[in-house]
C-alpha cells in the first residue's frame, strides 16, 4: 500500500479510501490510485482494508480433501462459527497431511493475512516440519501432539479413552475378547482408537488378535469382517467408524450370522444414520459440534487478546448402547478355532 500511495502521489489513508470505494476521494485522485494499483499488480487485502484496527478478520483452514462424516462435520461448525463471529474464512484442501504438502497450504494462507489457522487434518500433519510464523496463531481440531508454541491451541476429543469404553462395554457384556477392525494405519484417529482398544484388553488381561485394517468405507468394513469369520469364536468386534461397521455387518448376515445374537457389533462417530439401520448400530457418539464451538470460541478470544489459560481440552466421547451388541451366545463362546 505505501508503494500505490508514493506512485500516486497521495496518504495510504487516501489509497484506503479508495480500495473500499468510500466517498471524499475526487475522481481524478481516484483515477490516479486506480491506475497506480494497477501498475504495481497491488491486489489489497483484508488488512489494508482495515487500517484501523490492522486486523483481517480472515481465518484460515487446512483440511485433508475427504466427505468422511468427523472431518466433514467439523468443516461445517468452523464455517458458521467464522459467519457468526465476522470473520472469513480461507479454505485450502491438501491431498495428504505430509509437510509437503501442508507447507505451501499454509504459505498460502499467510499470503493472505489470516490472523490464525485452524488444523483439521485427520492424519498425522507432521506440523513441528512446518514454517510458522509466530504472530499466526494455531488452532490443532485434535489432541495436542503438534510443536508446542506459545500461541497454539488444541481443542479435540478423546478418541483412546472412547475407544477404550467401547471395548470395555463388550467385555463387560461377558465376551472373552474383542476383535478390530481398524482404520487406516497413516491416520492417527485410527492409531488412537486402536491405542484405546489394546488398553481395554491390556486392562482386562483377555487375549488381543491382530486387527485387521479398513480404509473407513463400508466395503473395507465387509471385507475385513469376511476375513474374521472363519474363526468361530469369534463374539464381539469394535469397528473404527460407523461405515465400516455397516458394512461389517452386512457380512456377517450374508454369512448366515445375526447381529448380535452371533456376533456383537460396536461402531464409533454416530452417524445420523446409525440410529436408523434395521438393527440400530451401537457406537460412540462424538459430539463434533460442541467441539468445534469451544475449539473456535476459543480461538476467537485468543485473536481478541484473551487466551485460555488451558491451551489443550479434550472432550469425551459417549458410548450409545443400541441394538448391535448383547452377552455373547451360549454355542459360540465356547467354540474354538480348529488351529
Amino acid at each position: 500500500m505505501t508503494d500505490v500511495a508514493t506512485l500516486a502521489g497521495v496518504s495510504q489513508k487516501t489509497v484506503s479510501r479508495v480500495v473500499n470505494d468510500e466517498p471524499h476521494v475526487t475522481e481524478a485522485v481516484r483515477a490516479r490510485v486506480l491506475k497506480a494499483i494497477d501498475e504495481l499488480g497491488f491486489r489489497p487485502n483484508a488488512a489494508a482494508r482495515s487500517l484501523k484496527s490492522q486486523r483481517s478478520r480472515r481465518i484460515g483452514l487446512i483440511t485433508i480433501g475427504t466427505n468422511l462424516y468427523g472431518p466433514t462435520a467439523m468443516l461445517t461448525g468452523v464455517e458458521q462459527a467464522c459467519r457468526t463471529n465476522g470473520y472469513s474464512l480461507a479454505i485450502v484442501r491438501t491431498v495428504a497431511a505430509t509437510a509437503s504438502e501442508l507447507q505451501p497450504a499454509v504459505d498460502s494462507l499467510v499470503g493472505q493475512d489470516v490472523e490464525a489457522i485452524v488444523f483439521s487434518e485427520p492424519v498425522e500433519n507432521q506440523m513441528d516440519q512446518l514454517r510458522l510464523p509466530q504472530g499466526v496463531t494455531v488452532l490443532t481440531l485434535g489432541p495436542p501432539d503438534v510443536a508446542d508454541r506459545e500461541n497454539t491451541l488444541a481443542v479435540g476429543l478423546d478418541e483412546s479413552g472412547a475407544a477404550f469404553a467401547a471395548t470395555d462395554h463388550l467385555l463387560a457384556l461377558g465376551h472373552e475378547t474383542v476383535w478390530h477392525i481398524a482404520g487406516p494405519a497413516d491416520w492417527t484417529s485410527s492409531s488412537r482408537r486402536l491405542a484405546g482398544w489394546r488398553a481395554a484388553l491390556q486392562d482386562a488381561g483377555v487375549a488381543e488378535h491382530a486387527p485387521v485394517e479398513g480404509d473407513w468405507s463400508p466395503q473395507s468394513g465387509y471385507e475385513a469382517m469376511r476375513s474374521l469369520l472363519g474363526r468361530p469364536d469369534l463374539t464381539a468386534v469394535f469397528v473404527a467408524n460407523d461405515q465400516m461397521a455397516i458394512g461389517a455387518m452386512s457380512a456377517i448376515q450374508q454369512h448366515g450370522l445375526s447381529v448380535p445374537g452371533d456376533v456383537s457389533i460396536v461402531g464409533f462417530d454416530d452417524m445420523p444414520i446409525s440410529a436408523y439401520l434395521p438393527t440400530p448400530l451401537t457406537t460412540i457418539r462424538q459430539d463434533f459440534d460442541e467441539a468445534t464451538r469451544l475449539a473456535m470460541h476459543r480461538l476467537f478470544r485468543t485473536l481478541d487478546g484473551h487466551p485460555p489459560a488451558e491451551r489443550h481440552r479434550m472432550l469425551p466421547g459417549q458410548l450409545i448402547t443400541r441394538a448391535t451388541s448383547a452377552p455373547p451366545s451360549a454355542e459360540r463362546r465356547h467354540l474354538r478355532p480348529a488351529d
